[in-house]
């Protein structure tokens, strides 16, 4: 059976179309199929078909439409999982997943020099498109959806116009390009290429008025001028610079890059699972950084603002750099407020990232709330971190009776209040982030524009919210890298006291401290920052990996007849048998889940489960690890009860927005290598 999703809705059983349902119905299996393959909760059907507006009866909706679909789908396509539903369906039997392959198979082809090959596959891709995709629906998913397909449209058609201008076919589509940066007035690659076939085709007026078009409505429509990279390109047709020349029709030499200075900068995309991730690499210089930003900037206006590409011209000079935009955030995909990733999804996300761009082992530089994942990195795999750089960053977000630097909760909801009355105004958001610069007009425009196109109001709002569960302290004795920590004294968003106290708890960090109340890192003294950083890049570094890691174990009390069962399902989530009950994995969502599944695996067939889950610093031993952190999980599971799975404070807090459920235990604490730990125990799966 095949799907049409790029147009309206429809599916074909070899020549005979297949009657959906209703309007409802029909958005159901949309959506199911936008996650083919990914099991969909029952709490985030019910989000996305209704938002805010649900009805009693929702759920019981839910399966009326799934059992009337299952009438007309494949026997076993639509599948019931134990918390909501899947639908298995192969890429290839949908549009969408023909039109992804074809466009990245045009990509590889425009990259290795092939233009010709890379217009006919992007040519393919974009025929698959029948009109506007999900026009029919308005839920709350459609809308998210719609624009996001709309994106990959617009870039694989850019794409197709590069191959196009590469293979000399400039004259052939000055026309087309005449509709589309009409129609798009916003995009400046259309608008880039638009100007550079006109210039191919001895039209330089024409060309040189087009970049006036766009000037002026960057400048009446949004207040701002042009990318540098606009600008710089007129520059080159005024000059008539050869290197502008089209290459002779039919060669295999790709065009000059679009729109110039900088070819590195081109946006690429990782995997990380199903989460596709941009990111770009620039910079010449004999070390590796890779910057994780804070909040939701997106990485393609960086350049926009002269002092944040000044930060990063900086870090050229010294470095091959590496930028990205986090999932939620800008050209990566989107959040869903009913499935939040825990910080060990991101992490997952930069190591995807990393291994895209080819870096190794390169320093880390993590900039205010991007801190948690550098920290999170450089302790669970100081394998892949040459050295720590930290800006701006903390370790728990909210005041506990043991952490006085952390913010108060209600001032925290009325900053959380704030962002969500002033989204559309964002530059009010200054006076927070960067109360010196707040009447900056420039800056208040590239602002605000920023968080608009960075993230939805709603993202944004559900990353102060993740943020506000953080509590990394007690995996900062295990960053054994060389780390600098710097921190401006008068930071209003985050006091200066989250500073010293990662200055203090992480072995062996350099503490910088500066003047200024600005919490953005491009203003003010940047080379305060980036001297203590770009430091750390010459400092000597022994290759030799420490044989400390931190390590999410689980001890399990397996009952006779069940190791097979046990072993495959430790595997089946990347974790590492280390012995008859106890198993090993990267970090604690997996864990968590691994042993869930345990737990029903083994009670539905009459058997009991005892299991303790701890993440802590262990020491490599040849294959093995050993140290406190496995003793606390072989203690928690001695004191689980018959299907317990007790877990420490410490696992409750890196497994936040993952959705799982935990209680606080009736022995609350058990007694740690550094204090009492607090234990709680994993709730039962929802059945509902």
């Amino acid at each position: 059976m095949q799907f049409r999703l790029l147009g309206p809705l429809e599916a074909h059983d070899g020549d005979r179309a297949i009657g959906l349902g209703g309007a409802k119905q029909r958005a159901l299996l949309t959506l199911l199929l936008l996650d083919a393959g990914r099991t969909v909760s029952n709490e985030r059907l019910v989000d996305e078909l209704w938002g805010a507006d649900v009805p009693e009866s929702a759920r019981k909706m839910v399966q009326i439409y799934v059992s009337n679909l299952r009438k007309v789908l494949p026997h076993g396509m639509l599948r019931t999982r134990p918390a909501g539903y899947s639908l298995d369906v192969d890429p290839e039997a949908t549009d969408l997943g023909r039109f992804e392959r074809m466009t990245a198979q045009g990509r590889s082809a425009l990259a290795a020099g092939v233009p010709d090959a890379a217009a006919a596959a992007l040519g393919r891709a974009l025929a698959l498109w029948r009109g506007a995709a999900l026009e029919e629906f308005g839920e709350p998913f459609a809308v998210r959806e719609r624009a996001r397909l709309e994106s990959l449209r617009l870039a694989a058609l850019e794409d197709r116009i590069e191959a196009d201008l590469a293979r000399g076919a400039h004259a052939d589509i000055t026309t087309e390009l005449d509709a589309l940066v009409l129609r798009h007035p916003e995009r400046e690659r259309l608008r880039g290429q638009h100007m550079l076939a006109l210039y191919r085709s001895g039209r330089q007026a024409e060309s040189l008025a087009s970049y006036q078009a766009a000037w002026r409505h960057f400048n009446e429509e949004l207040g701002i001028q042009p990318s540098g990279d606009l600008r710089a390109l007129e520059q080159r047709i005024l000059a008539q610079d050869p290197a502008l020349a089209a290459a002779p029709r039919g060669a295999v030499t790709p065009a000059a890059p679009l729109p110039a200075p900088q070819p590195d900068r081109s946006v690429r995309y990782a995997v990380n699972g199903d989460v596709s991730l941009a990111y770009q690499v620039f910079g010449r210089g004999p070390a590796e950084i890779v910057l994780v930003t804070g909040w939701v900037l997106p990485m393609e206006l960086f350049w926009d603002d002269p002092g944040f590409a000044a930060f990063l011209d900086r870090l050229a000079a010294s470095a091959r750099v590496l930028v990205w935009d986090k999932r939620g955030t800008g050209l990566s995909d989107r959040l869903w407020p009913s499935a939040l990733p825990t910080l060990e999804d991101r992490m997952g996300d930069l190591r995807a990232v990393m291994d895209a761009a080819g870096f190794t082992r390169p320093a880390v530089v993590g900039l205010s709330e991007g801190s948690h994942l550098g920290m999170l990195l450089a302790a669970a795999h100081p394998e892949r971190v040459r050295a720590l750089g930290l800006y701006g960053g903390w370790a728990r977000t909210l005041r506990a009776p043991d952490h006085p630097v952390g913010g108060d909760p209600e001032d925290y909801e009325r900053l959380i209040d704030t962002v969500q009355r002033h989204w559309g105004d964002a530059a009010y958001l200054l006076r927070y982030w960067a109360p010196t610069f707040q009447h900056d007009a420039a800056l208040r425009a590239w602002w605000a524009r920023a968080l608009r196109l960075g993230a939805t109001p709603t993202a944004a709002v559900l990353w102060l919210r993740m943020m506000a569960q953080v509590d990394l302290r007690p995996l900062l004795p295990s960053i054994r890298v060389p780390t600098v920590v710097v921190h401006r004294r008068g930071d209003v968003i985050v006091p200066v006291g989250n500073g010293r106290h990662l200055g203090d708890a992480i072995r062996g960090a350099r503490y910088v401290e500066l003047a200024g109340d600005d919490h953005l890192w491009w203003l003010g003294d940047r080379d305060g920052i980036l001297d203590p950083i770009i430091q750390l890049l010459g400092a000597e570094v022994d290759d030799v990996v420490s044989e400390r890691v931190l390590a999410a174990i689980v001890s399990i009390r397996t009952p006779p007849g069940a190791a097979a069962s046990v072993r495959d399902e430790v595997v089946r989530y990347g974790g590492r048998l280390l012995g008859a009950d106890l198993a090993v994995f990267d970090g604690p969502s997996r864990a968590v889940r691994c042993t869930e599944a345990l737990r029903i695996a083994l009670t539905t067939t009459g058997r009991e489960l005892r299991a303790g889950l701890h993440i802590g610093e262990c020491e490599r031993q040849g294959d093995r690890l050993c140290g406190p952190a496995v003793d606390v999980a072989r203690r928690l599971r001695v004191l689980a009860a018959r299907d317990e799975i007790l877990v420490t404070r410490t696992v409750v807090d890196l497994v936040a927005g993952s959705g799982l459920r935990f209680e606080v235990a009736p022995k609350t604490l058990l007694d740690g290598p550094a204090g009492p730990i607090q234990v709680s125990a994993l709730s039962a799966a929802d059945d509902a």
